[in-house]
């Protein structure tokens, strides 16, 4: 009985590692900042500009403005390329 309750510890805290390696990889491991520069700009109608990008909270945070539409506002780009509006703006 107590082999086995070592064996159980053992593999349960082999598996507890893995979960905690896996999830702290950095998002440029899973997405190039060109990557998330790109899937911003495809989620836009017109032709958006990017004016800056940073990580922050292990995701990219992309600042863009639209001349055409009098638009601006930062999106969140996650490590599995899911985009979040985060802010939007139109100029009157």
């Amino acid at each position: 009985m107590e082999k086995v309750k070592s064996n159980y510890i053992k593999w349960l805290t082999i598996v507890l590692m893995l979960f905690i390696l896996v999830g702290c990889t950095n998002i440029e491991d899973s997405i190039s900042e060109e990557e998330a520069k790109q899937l911003v700009l495809n989620q836009h109608i017109g032709t958006p500009s990017i004016v800056s990008i940073e990580i922050k909270d292990n995701a990219y945070y992309v600042q863009w403005v639209n001349t055409e539409n009098k638009e601006s506002g930062t999106d969140k780009v996650t490590k599995d390329g899911k985009v979040k509006i985060m802010f939007e703006a139109r100029a009157h």
